[in-house]
C-alpha cells in the first residue's frame, strides 16, 4: 500500500479536460478520465477488479503496451506481483511519448510520467523490493 503523501503526489490535482487536447475520437473530457483512472489504478495496487475492458483498451494502446492480445494476458503480465508492476510502471515513465495529441494520447502519457516522476515512485517501489528480496535471502540463511 502507498502512503497517503505519495497517494495525494499522484492523483492530487485530479485531471480535467482542460489539461488535454481532443481527438477525432475522443474527447479531451475522457482523456482526463483516463489519466485519473490510471493513476488510481496504480495507487490503489493495480486491482483486478478495476481493470475493466474500457481501462484495458485505452491502456494497450499507451506507454508502447502492444503485445498483450488480451485483458487476462495484459493483467497477468504487469500487475500479479511487484516486479513486474515496477516494469510497468518503468516502462511507462521511459517511454517517450510519440505523436500530436490531437491524434494521441500522447499529451495524457506525458502527464501520468510527469506524477510518476514527480512521486518517484519507481524508486520507492524498486527499493521496497530490494529490501523483501534481502529480508528473504537472510531468513534462508537463518
Amino acid at each position: 500500500m502507498l502512503s497517503a503523501a505519495l497517494t495525494r503526489v499522484l492523483t492530487t490535482p485530479a485531471f480535467v479536460a482542460a489539461d488535454f487536447v481532443p481527438t477525432q475520437w475522443d474527447t479531451a473530457e475522457q482523456k482526463a478520465k483516463f489519466a485519473n483512472a490510471l493513476l488510481t489504478f496504480v495507487v490503489q495496487d493495480f486491482p483486478r477488479s478495476k481493470f475493466h475492458e474500457n481501462f484495458y483498451r485505452r491502456l494497450s494502446k499507451t506507454f508502447g503496451h502492444i503485445a498483450c492480445y488480451n485483458r487476462d494476458g495484459f493483467y497477468g503480465r504487469f500487475f500479479l506481483n511487484p516486479q513486474d508492476k515496477l516494469e510497468f510502471l518503468e516502462q511507462c515513465v521511459t517511454w517517450p511519448c510519440h505523436g500530436d495529441p490531437t491524434y494521441t494520447y500522447s499529451d495524457v502519457e506525458r502527464a501520468v510520467v510527469a506524477r510518476l516522476t514527480q512521486s518517484q515512485i519507481v524508486a520507492i517501489l524498486s527499493s521496497q523490493i530490494a529490501v523483501e528480496r534481502r529480508r528473504r535471502e537472510l531468513a534462508l540463511h537463518v
